[in-house]
Protein backbone atom coordinates (compact mmCIF):
# COMPACT_ATOMS: atom_id res chain seq x y z
CA UNK A 1 0.00 0.00 0.00
CA UNK A 2 3.16 2.26 0.90
CA UNK A 3 4.43 1.72 -2.32
CA UNK A 4 1.14 3.34 -4.48
CA UNK A 5 0.62 5.75 -2.35
CA UNK A 6 4.33 6.87 -3.07
CA UNK A 7 4.36 5.83 -7.25
CA UNK A 8 0.67 8.25 -6.78
CA UNK A 9 2.51 10.74 -5.15
CA UNK A 10 5.33 11.02 -7.31
CA UNK A 11 3.33 11.48 -10.63
CA UNK A 12 1.09 13.88 -8.99
CA UNK A 13 4.24 15.95 -8.40
CA UNK A 14 5.65 15.23 -11.75
CA UNK A 15 2.13 16.47 -13.82
CA UNK A 16 1.83 19.48 -11.82
CA UNK A 17 5.61 20.52 -12.99
CA UNK A 18 4.57 19.49 -16.53
CA UNK A 19 1.68 21.93 -15.66
CA UNK A 20 3.14 24.82 -13.54
CA UNK A 21 6.58 25.01 -15.87
CA UNK A 22 8.76 24.12 -12.83
CA UNK A 23 11.81 22.28 -13.41
CA UNK A 24 11.57 19.65 -10.87
CA UNK A 25 11.63 16.12 -11.56
CA UNK A 26 10.91 13.56 -8.40
CA UNK A 27 11.48 17.00 -6.58
CA UNK A 28 15.06 17.72 -7.72
CA UNK A 29 15.87 20.70 -10.12
CA UNK A 30 16.56 19.94 -13.60
CA UNK A 31 20.51 21.26 -14.79
CA UNK A 32 19.64 23.16 -18.32
CA UNK A 33 22.47 22.52 -20.45
CA UNK A 34 23.53 25.22 -23.09
CA UNK A 35 26.61 26.47 -24.28
CA UNK A 36 29.25 26.76 -21.35
CA UNK A 37 31.26 29.75 -20.31
CA UNK A 38 34.60 28.86 -19.51
CA UNK A 39 37.69 31.13 -18.95
CA UNK A 40 41.23 29.99 -20.14
CA UNK A 41 44.44 30.30 -18.64
CA UNK A 42 47.14 29.08 -20.98
CA UNK A 43 50.73 28.83 -19.76
CA UNK A 44 53.77 28.78 -21.98
CA UNK A 45 57.44 27.60 -19.76
CA UNK A 46 60.17 28.35 -21.71
CA UNK A 47 63.90 26.63 -21.67
CA UNK A 48 65.03 30.31 -19.85
CA UNK A 49 62.34 29.74 -17.04
CA UNK A 50 60.23 32.55 -18.26
CA UNK A 51 56.15 31.99 -18.29
CA UNK A 52 54.27 33.66 -20.87
CA UNK A 53 50.67 33.93 -19.54
CA UNK A 54 47.55 34.33 -21.83
CA UNK A 55 43.67 34.69 -21.01
CA UNK A 56 40.90 33.90 -22.71
CA UNK A 57 37.43 33.51 -22.36
CA UNK A 58 35.36 30.70 -24.35
CA UNK A 59 31.98 29.63 -24.84
CA UNK A 60 32.28 25.63 -25.04
CA UNK A 61 29.50 24.18 -27.63
CA UNK A 62 30.91 20.54 -27.26
CA UNK A 63 33.20 19.39 -25.08
CA UNK A 64 34.94 17.61 -27.94
CA UNK A 65 35.92 20.56 -29.66
CA UNK A 66 36.90 22.38 -26.90
CA UNK A 67 39.43 19.30 -25.73
CA UNK A 68 40.04 19.36 -29.04
CA UNK A 69 41.47 22.83 -29.73
CA UNK A 70 44.13 22.52 -26.64
CA UNK A 71 45.65 18.98 -28.04
CA UNK A 72 49.27 19.34 -27.14
CA UNK A 73 48.71 21.40 -24.01
CA UNK A 74 48.78 19.78 -20.22
CA UNK A 75 45.93 20.08 -18.22
CA UNK A 76 46.63 21.69 -15.21
CA UNK A 77 43.89 22.57 -12.94
CA UNK A 78 39.94 22.10 -13.79
CA UNK A 79 37.22 23.88 -11.73
CA UNK A 80 33.83 25.11 -12.39
CA UNK A 81 34.25 28.11 -15.02
CA UNK A 82 37.78 27.45 -15.33
CA UNK A 83 40.91 25.68 -16.86
CA UNK A 84 44.61 25.76 -16.61
CA UNK A 85 46.27 24.37 -19.50
CA UNK A 86 50.52 24.15 -19.30
CA UNK A 87 52.79 23.75 -22.40
CA UNK A 88 56.52 23.56 -21.91
CA UNK A 89 58.09 25.15 -24.98
CA UNK A 90 61.56 24.31 -26.47
CA UNK A 91 62.95 27.55 -27.04
CA UNK A 92 63.86 30.63 -25.01
CA UNK A 93 61.11 33.40 -24.54
CA UNK A 94 59.93 36.17 -26.33
CA UNK A 95 61.19 38.61 -24.15
CA UNK A 96 64.69 36.89 -23.81
CA UNK A 97 65.33 36.98 -27.59
CA UNK A 98 65.37 40.66 -27.24
CA UNK A 99 66.47 40.93 -23.60
CA UNK A 100 67.73 38.03 -21.91
CA UNK A 101 71.13 37.83 -19.62
CA UNK A 102 72.41 35.22 -17.99
CA UNK A 103 73.90 36.61 -14.44
CA UNK A 104 74.65 35.66 -11.23
CA UNK A 105 73.21 36.34 -8.01
CA UNK A 106 74.97 37.02 -4.65
CA UNK A 107 75.28 33.78 -3.52
CA UNK A 108 76.54 32.91 -6.89
CA UNK A 109 73.31 31.26 -7.92
CA UNK A 110 73.25 31.33 -12.29
CA UNK A 111 70.15 32.89 -13.03
CA UNK A 112 67.85 34.16 -15.73
CA UNK A 113 66.74 38.03 -16.00
CA UNK A 114 65.48 40.39 -18.13
CA UNK A 115 67.79 43.11 -18.91
CA UNK A 116 71.24 43.14 -17.05
CA UNK A 117 71.38 41.63 -13.78
CA UNK A 118 71.53 44.39 -10.94
CA UNK A 119 70.97 44.87 -7.07
CA UNK A 120 67.32 45.84 -8.13
CA UNK A 121 67.03 42.80 -10.74
CA UNK A 122 64.70 40.40 -10.24
CA UNK A 123 65.78 36.60 -11.62
CA UNK A 124 63.31 35.11 -13.88
CA UNK A 125 64.62 31.29 -13.11
CA UNK A 126 67.52 30.00 -10.99
CA UNK A 127 69.14 26.98 -12.26
CA UNK A 128 72.61 25.55 -10.34
CA UNK A 129 74.61 27.45 -7.64
CA UNK A 130 78.77 27.70 -8.73
CA UNK A 131 81.91 27.69 -7.17
CA UNK A 132 83.38 31.74 -7.62
CA UNK A 133 86.43 30.31 -6.15
CA UNK A 134 86.84 27.73 -9.28
CA UNK A 135 85.81 31.03 -11.92
CA UNK A 136 87.61 32.76 -13.68
CA UNK A 137 87.74 36.70 -13.12
CA UNK A 138 87.18 37.45 -16.28
CA UNK A 139 83.87 35.08 -16.62
CA UNK A 140 82.88 36.32 -13.49
CA UNK A 141 83.16 39.75 -13.88
CA UNK A 142 80.55 38.84 -17.50
CA UNK A 143 78.37 36.94 -14.85
CA UNK A 144 78.35 40.28 -12.89
CA UNK A 145 77.38 42.20 -15.96
CA UNK A 146 75.40 39.91 -17.57
CA UNK A 147 75.55 37.91 -20.49
CA UNK A 148 73.35 38.28 -23.40
CA UNK A 149 71.64 35.65 -24.97
CA UNK A 150 69.46 36.14 -27.82
CA UNK A 151 68.22 32.70 -29.00
CA UNK A 152 68.21 28.90 -27.66
CA UNK A 153 71.42 27.65 -29.04
CA UNK A 154 73.70 30.83 -27.29
CA UNK A 155 71.12 30.32 -24.10
CA UNK A 156 72.54 26.40 -23.99
CA UNK A 157 75.97 27.03 -24.89
CA UNK A 158 76.37 29.52 -22.04
CA UNK A 159 74.45 27.40 -19.76
CA UNK A 160 76.94 24.36 -20.62
CA UNK A 161 79.91 26.40 -20.59
CA UNK A 162 78.90 27.70 -17.06
CA UNK A 163 77.85 24.17 -15.47
CA UNK A 164 81.77 22.92 -15.70
CA UNK A 165 82.23 25.55 -12.52
CA UNK A 166 79.23 24.18 -10.60
CA UNK A 167 79.92 22.81 -6.65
Amino acid sequence: MFLVKRLLFILILSAAALFTGEPRVFGAEVEHYGPLRVHVQLERVYLDGDVGIEHTDETVLAMEDFWAAYAGWTLVEQKKGFVLFRKHVDDISPLSKVNGYIGITDGGVISTFHGRPDSLAEPIQSFFQIDLERLESHLQKHLENGIPYRTKAEFESVIDHIKTYSG
